[in-house]
This record gives structure tokens, sequence and C-alpha cells, in this order.
């Protein structure tokens, strides 16, 4: 035997040597190279060079195709040309087989011998005859070819068709190929289950037959696809109730299967098949069913949100109520499910149903430490448009009072995520029920009560609700030494135009008239606080000016517009102009009257303040003002154009007065009632906000202060619109005078014969 080169040791000779050695590891291209480099360099008298390399792991082995001819074949069903590409040794033996038809036979010969198919120049080759094309192909390769989605020909037989001629295909192969019946695609669907998909109840049967006499039946039924479904899963999504009592009747006990995963009863809730769900409980063995679900939840979940008939049945089958208090993947029990629900208190719901059967359910918390309660305040009842269901908090506190108390891992009540979520509704009931004072005044982890964090939003609704309750107290602080006030103070924008809309304005308001107090806390350390809150100190002049310049934008539009309407009927008045051939002629015909002289009036002040309130909105958005300067006359565009629109309704009104009374004298007085809707709607904020106010007031304040405070906001407002009699007394001073008495109403005819 040749030796090894003296230069060469393999691990076979080698020998132990005790050495000075260093190791280099090179993992990469580059790094090797640089190891080769390294050695071809090194004078050593012994070097060890250990090379590796990385193999790819082997690749699954490809299922081979199916034969086109054999594929179209299985999906007509015709048994005859199945039965001619199987049965290969017959034919070649001479044995007596029908001949299929001649078209098929040109098929057949236009596909080259299997042997000659891996070349692919002889493919274009002419193809031999029919019966020596697949010479040595036996029916068991043949019916190991399957289509791109792994689907064997009894898969297609199966499939398209339960006539006699599939259910004779079905057999052919069957009887070649005994394991065919349980063999799967690459969805991991039996021949049963696209059979049962398909809705071949027959071709069901005939498998079912099949698997019986191979005594495999219930380990075909029972197989699960990809899926973790058997058929019966497949037969109820597609709301085969014969194909499902078919089912049950071969195995009572498959609807018990998968015992993990979503069952098929789950299925059939989800779906609402009501008729198939009761065939799964009633007809399988000993009423023993699976109720399993995904991720952990059950059918009574699906059951809750299916309606109150479907959670009645699962809650009578289910008589050890376990389903209740069973929890998904979320730690939500069907009871978390269903509180949410539209119309969830009302009775009968399946809410109701789900909570009456076990009540200490109320008390599991799901993952995040939410209990049904906490569902319940959170959900709106956004479908309420005609109706206003009960809310589920009513039944949990009224059979469960501690539950009132429960929090969540936030520290959080019923109370604070419904004023979280601006449920008015759930905040109504809380604020009107005495039993609940007691959680009036809970602080959450953060220290913030329920009025905390409605002043904190800004809801100005659920904020009047906990305002107006006595039990609640304003003057809490939290974890940061901040009262209610304190925060909507923080809330208030530094805003340069009037704010009496914002609702953090009216909120904060009105916790000083209740005297409400701050934190302890020094009011120079808190106007530093409130500026950085806000960037005051940093680009808050940037928004400013940025906000100023959007306003003036679309502030300078209706000034202009009223300019423009004013302008155009001081030329174009009411009851036209009197000839110029008549004395006085091209002069106003109503000239001498009343309402004609404070339509005048009225207009000329609509058009004055329009164009104040133009000017001002231009200087404000111009850059050679200061910001302070630009503040200002926004303002003053934003008082004149108010003051421009209620001129301008009163010449309108008075407008339509001065050319309809004589006639219409009914008609006009009911438009100068109407037109005033302009101007209430202009100040509507201001007036409902008020209105929606008095009562919790009232509750805080008392009566008395009250009226006062309300007498005074009525009797300022009034004054503030006081300029308007300037119409009326110029026009009562413009018709007595000597000028206007020049040509009255009474002469206008005469002079004009």
């Amino acid at each position: 035997m040749a030796q090894p080169p003296p230069s060469l040791v393999t691990a076979a000779t080698a020998r132990e040597v005790a050495m000075d050695a260093k190791m280099m590891v090179a993992t990469d291209h580059g790094d090797c190279q640089r190891l080769k480099e390294l050695v071809s360099k090194e004078e050593a008298t012994t070097m060890v060079v250990v090379i590796s390399r990385q193999e790819a792991p082997a690749k699954k082995p490809t299922p081979a195709s199916m034969h086109p001819l054999l594929a179209e074949a299985a999906c007509r069903g015709d048994w005859e040309e199945i039965n001619f590409l199987l049965d290969r040794e017959d034919l070649q033996e001479g044995h007596s087989s029908k001949t299929p038809s001649q078209k098929f036979l040109d098929k057949l010969a236009a596909y080259p011998p299997s042997g000659h198919r891996a070349n692919g120049s002889s493919a274009m080759q002419p193809g031999p005859a029919a019966t020596d094309v697949e010479e040595g192909t036996s029916a068991a390769s043949l019916l190991k070819g399957v289509t791109v989605e792994g689907d064997t020909a009894l898969h297609l037989v199966a499939a398209n068709g339960e006539d006699s001629n599939f259910v004779k295909c079905a057999a052919l192969i069957h009887g070649k190929d005994q394991g065919s019946l349980s063999r799967q695609n690459y969805k991991g669907d039996t021949p049963l289950h696209c059979a049962a998909r398909a809705g071949k109840s027959q071709m069901v049967s005939h498998l079912i037959d099949l698997a019986t006499a191979e005594n495999i039946v219930q380990e075909l039924v029972r197989q699960e696809n990809n899926s973790n479904e058997t058929v019966l899963h497949v037969a109820v999504r597609n709301g085969s109730h014969q194909l499902v009592q078919d089912l049950l009747a071969t195995d009572p006990k498959l609807a018990c299967f998968p015992q993990e995963g979503t069952s098929p009863l789950y299925v059939a809730i989800l779906l609402e098949r009501n008729t198939i769900a009761e065939t799964l409980y009633e007809e399988s063995e000993n009423n023993v069913i699976s109720y399993s679900g995904p991720n952990g939840q059950n059918a009574l979940h699906a059951a809750v949100l299916r309606g109150p008939e479907l959670t009645k049945k699962l809650l009578r089958w289910n008589k050890n109520k376990d389903l209740t208090t069973e929890r998904d993947a979320n730690g939500s029990t069907p009871l978390h499910f269903a509180a949410g629900l539209w119309g969830a208190g009302n009775r009968g719901s399946a809410c109701t149903q789900v909570f009456d059967a076990t009540t200490s359910v109320l008390y599991l918390p799901d993952n995040d430490g939410l209990s049904p309660i906490h569902v319940a305040a959170a959900a709106k009842a956004s479908g309420a448009i005609f109706s206003s269901p009960k809310i589920p908090i009513a039944k949990f506190v009224s059979k469960c009072p501690s539950s009132a108390g429960l929090r969540d891992a936030k520290g959080r009540t019923f109370l604070h995520v419904a004023v979280e979520k601006k449920n008015v509704r759930v905040v109504r009931y809380a604020c009107r029920d005495p039993s609940l004072a007691w959680i009036m005044n809970m602080q959450d982890n953060q220290g913030n009560t329920a009025l905390h964090l409605a002043v904190k939003h800004g809801s100005l609704d659920i904020f009047r609700l906990l305002f107006g309750n006595r039990q609640v107290n304003l003057n809490l602080t939290n974890e940061d030494g901040q009262t209610p006030l304190d925060i909507a103070r923080y809330n208030v924008r530094p805003s340069f135009y009037d704010a009496t809309a914002d609702p953090e304005v009216w909120i904060y308001r009105a916790l000083k008239f209740a005297r409400a107090r701050g934190g302890a806390s020094r009011e120079d350390h808190f106007d530093e606080n409130y500026e950085d809150h806000h960037g005051v100190k940093t680009n808050y002049k940037e928004k400013e000016l940025e906000m100023l310049k959007d306003s003036t934008q679309s502030q300078s539009i209706g000034p202009v517009l009223i300019a423009t309407v004013t302008f155009g009927a001081m030329f174009a008045l009411p009851g036209g102009y009197r000839a110029d051939t008549s004395k006085n002629g091209g002069t106003p015909t109503l000239a001498g009257t009343f309402a004609f002289h404070a339509f005048m009036i009225a207009n000329t002040l609509a058009f004055i303040c329009s164009i104040i309130a133009t000017l001002a909105s231009m200087y404000a958005g111009s850059a050679r003002l200061n910001l302070g300067r630009r503040k200002d006359h926004f303002r003053h565009s934003i008082t004149f154009m108010h003051d421009s629109i209620m001129a301008l309704v009163v010449a309108f009104a008075l407008g339509v007065y001065t050319s309809l009374s004589p006639v219409f004298p009914k008609t006009s007085i009911a438009i100068c009632v109407m037109s005033p809707l302009v101007v209430l709607y202009n100040f509507k904020d201001f007036w409902l906000n008020w209105a929606h106010f008095a009562v919790p007031l009232f509750v805080r304040k008392g009566a008395i202060w009250t009226l006062r405070v309300y007498t005074q906001i009525v009797l300022v407002n009034m004054f503030s619109v006081s300029w308007l009699i300037l119409v009326f007394v110029l026009a009562a001073y413009g018709r007595d005078h000597p000028i206007s008495k020049a040509v009255s109403p009474a002469q206008a005819p005469a002079m004009s014969a």
C-alpha cells in the first residue's frame, strides 16, 4: 500500500506530538483566502490544516407530476380512460380490455414514453403506438403523481362528481392503491375532505364504505388537515345537514375532535347554523361534544356574539357551567364578550343569560385586569338611534353591589373607564344612582378621580354630569398634586382670539364659579409650568403666527361678502324710484316712511361694520405690524363682523317689511320674527352652554345665586347689542326732519299725476 508523502500526514497516520501551536479559524471566503496565504508564508516543520464545508440541507423530494390524461379523466369521471391508463399489465399480456375512444388514443400518442421524457429533444419526436406509449409504467407509479396542489387522482375524482361513473372511478383507483383513501394533499385534505367540500354526499358515502371495508373508517373521518379540521368541519361550513347526520351516524364521537382547537360546534355557531348545532349535540354519543374554539375560546364565546337563542341552547347543554368561566388567550370570558354588545342590559339578552348562569364570573379579570363591568363601561350604544337600551352595569350592580368598586390593572373603576371612553350614558347612570356615591371620588393608580379625567379629556357633557353631583369632591389632588381646577387651567389655550366656544374654557369657568381650589403650588411656578406645557417659551410664537395667517384668510371672506351685499342694496332700494319726469324724480318712492328710514340706517351700519372688519383682517394678516398689534386687529375684526351680521339681519327684516306690509302685513311680520334666528345661531354655543350649566350650578350654588348670575349674564348681553337701537332712533329723527318731509308717500301719486 502506498504511503502518504512525509509532508502530508492524515489523521489515520498521525501520531501524538507535543508542540507549541496557535489556532486560527476562518469562517468566510475572504478569511479562508487570507489563511491560505498565511500558511504558504509560514516556515514551520509541522502544520495542521482543517478545511470544512457546509452542505446545504437535503431537499424534500418533490412528488412526480400527475399524467395530464389521468388528471383529465379523473376530473371527468371517465372510468374507461382511467382503467386503460392504469391497467397496463393486462393490456401487455393480451387480456381483454375495452379500448377507449380514438380521440383519447390520439391524445395519448402525443405523449412520449416515460423513459424519454427527460430528454427535451425527444419530446418533439413523433410518439409511438398508443399501446406502447407507457410500456413499463405501472398503475402504482401513475397514481403517485400529484397536481400542483398535491391532489392525487382520487382527490380529483372525489371533488368533481358523485354519479355512478365517478363512484366506479373511485373504486378503481382505490383498488389499485389501497393507501389513496388517507393520502393528503399539500393542505392536508384527504379525498374525503374534498368530496365533502364539493358537497358530493354520495361520494362521501362511497368513500366511507371503502374505508369500512378496510376497517379504517374511524381513522379516516377523524383525520385532520393542516387547519386541524376533520371532514365534519367541512360539512358544517358547507351547511350540509344531511352530510353531518351521515358522518355522525358513522362515528358518533366525531364531534369531539379535535379535542383542542376549533370544534365543529364552534364553527356551526359562528356561522349561525342553528339546526346543525342541534344535530351535533343530539346525535353525538351520550351528548358528549367538544365546545373548544380558536385561541382558547369556547363555543359560548361565539354564541354570545350571535344572539340570545344560541346562547340559551349552549347554557342548557353545558349543565356544569364551565363554559361561562373559561377564558381565551386574552383572558376574556364569554361575559366579557357579551358585556360590550349593544342592548346587553336588556332582559333575555346574551349578557343577561351568561351573568345569571354564573354571577361570580363578573369578578374574573382579563389579562389587562379588565372585568366585564369595565368592558360594559367602555362600550358605546352606537346603534341606539330610536331606542335606548339598558346598560348591563345596572344589572351587574343590582346583583353584585361590590362589583362597582372593581379596579383594573391601572386602578380604574368602571366610572374611570366610562369617562375616558366618553360614555355619557354610563356616567349619567352612575351620577343618578345614590347607591354609587361611594365610588365617585375613588382614585386610580395616578390619583385621578373621574372628575380629574373628565377635565383632562375636555368632555363637557361628562363634566357637567359629575359637576352636578354634590357627592363629587372638587378639590382632591392626584399624584402630581393637581386638582381638577389646576388641570382645567393647563388645558385652556393661550389664545389670541375668542375662545369662549372651547369646552376647556367652560370647564374652567364652571369650576371657578363653584369656588374650586387649586393644588398647593406657587403661582409663579404654575405659570412657568403652564408656559412649558404649551411651549410658550419655545416655538409658540411661530404657531401663533401660523394660526393668525390661516385665521385671517378665512375671517376676511365674511365681511367682504356682507359689504358687497349692503353696497348693492343701497342702490337697489325696496319700492323703487320715482320717474325722472316728476318732481324729485329719481328719489326713492318709499322715502318718508319710518321702516324705509330704519332700513337705510341698518344697511349703512352693516356696510360700515363689514368694511371695518375687512380692514382689521387685512391689518391682522400684515407682516408690517408686530404680533401684539396683529392680535388686536384680529379681535376687532371678529367683533365688527358679528356687528355687521346683526345689522344686516335687521336691514333684511326692515326691507322686507317695507315692501310687503302694505299688502301682506302678516307675512312681513312672520319674516321679521324669523330673521333673528341667524343672530341666535351666531351665539348658539354661548347660550347653549349657559343653559346646560344651569342645573349643575343650581345644585352646587343654590337657586338664588344661580338666578342672580344668569340675570346678570342676560342683561350684559342685551346691553352689548343695544347699539342696534340707534337704527330706530336715527330713523325717527330722519323721518321728522324737514328735509324728509319734502316728499311724503301720500304726495307721491299726486305729484306724478
